[in-house]
């Protein structure tokens, strides 16, 4: 998946990617990576090409889905769950999620499998 175009953990891509709202800037350094603050935009709008990318990611065909492509516009502008924080690692700077209170660290959004689920359930 993919943050407002260019940020925020796994993604569509598979590189790290994501179409959501971006996490803010430099944090705190814990080791070998830096926790940063989750930025939400109240006034982003997911473009169509980003609502298409994550739709595709989440198992959509992107012409016959087109009526629950708002599963993946909700996705790009989830919030991280309570307790979940972006994180940078410091030498490649790719962004990934680190629940603080479980210690569980993912590529993806955390909300991913979510609105994956969300869709295989509608369709």
């Amino acid at each position: 998946m993919s943050a407002a175009a260019a940020a925020a953990g796994g993604g569509p891509g598979g590189d790290g990617s994501s179409n959501r709202p971006a996490p803010g800037g430099a944090g705190s350094v814990q080791g070998d990576s830096i926790i940063l603050e989750e930025e939400i935009d109240p006034n982003y709008v997911p473009t169509e090409e980003e609502v298409m990318e994550y739709a595709k990611w989440l198992g959509m065909d992107l012409d016959k889905d087109r009526g629950m492509f708002w599963i993946a516009k909700e996705g790009l502008k989830a919030p991280l769950p309570e307790h979940w924080k972006p994180c940078k690692t410091v030498d490649t700077e790719e962004i990934y999620y680190f629940n603080f209170l479980t210690g569980d660290s993912t590529w993806d959004h955390p909300c991913d499998d979510y609105y994956r689920k969300l869709y295989e359930e509608e369709k």
